[in-house]
């Protein structure tokens, strides 16, 4: 067995990572730190933007989801919605797994090398965008640099926001002695608010003694300023990249 890693993304998701994972003898143990709503008829406004941003797809030149959870809500409207997705679209998404769920509709997304807003910022279709207009399938809130420096390129951009965050809540100790039990000493961390609800949930010793992976820098300054210890950097969250910077760790030590 090669060590013990903490996957910390929402119930349902990096199911073929862990497997991955698995194959390669690392024990990985899911445990989500935040819970994911999507919007129902229930939440009222919120829900009504999102379903008519849905409706006026085919006004958009380029739409791009930031999440693997926005892409699988989005893929499951645009089905309802769209019997062919339009045509005329340039489609990018963040990462492979925020890829993944358009295969099913025959889409193509476009991906950056580094798995980040700003890879994305530096592929070549995204440069001028001048009278274009850009959907962003997303959550609700997160970060606005993408989309400001989309604005500063000239386009004009939406957000269509298909889903919030929650919290999950542990019990005093509960994940500490999670991490206890199976002797977990790495832990894989995609976003900031993940970062933060590990560190609410953990005291000083009980962080360090975890090698924190991230995927950028962002996250990483996030972490020091949460005087984390060991921070690493794996700008391609898949199976491959996070294998090999889990060697390189295992080699620094």
């Amino acid at each position: 067995m090669e060590g013990a890693l903490l996957i910390t993304r929402p119930q349902g998701q990096g199911l073929d990572l862990i497997n991955d994972l698995s194959q390669a003898g690392w024990h990985c143990v899911h445990q989500p730190l935040l819970r994911i709503e999507p919007f129902t008829q229930d939440h009222g406004k919120p829900f009504h933007t999102m379903k008519q941003h849905i409706m006026d797809l085919d006004i958009y030149d380029v739409v791009i989801s930031v999440s693997g959870n926005a892409s699988s809500l989005a893929v499951n409207w645009i089905d309802q919605y769209w019997p062919q997705p339009p045509v005329g679209i340039d489609w990018y998404a963040v990462g492979p797994s925020s890829a993944k769920a358009f295969q099913s509709l025959h889409i193509d997304m476009r991906v950056p090398t580094h798995n980040h807003s700003e890879g994305l910022l530096e592929l070549d279709g995204l440069q001028d965008l001048t009278h274009k207009k850009v959907l962003i399938f997303r959550g609700v809130g997160g970060r606005e640099h993408l989309a400001d420096t989309l604005a500063a390129r000239g386009a004009q951009v939406h957000y269509c926001e298909l889903y919030r965050r929650a919290p999950i809540t542990f019990n005093k100790g509960e994940l500490a002695t999670l991490l206890s039990q199976e002797h977990i000493h790495y832990a894989l961390l995609t976003s900031g608010e993940m970062l933060q609800q590990l560190a609410n949930e953990l005291d000083y010793e009980e962080l360090n003694s975890l090698h924190i992976i991230v995927p950028s820098q962002r996250i990483a300054l996030m972490a020091a300023k949460l005087n984390i210890q060991h921070i690493y950097v794996c700008d391609k969250i898949n199976s491959q990249g996070i294998l090999e910077c889990l060697k390189r760790i295992k080699h620094s030590h």
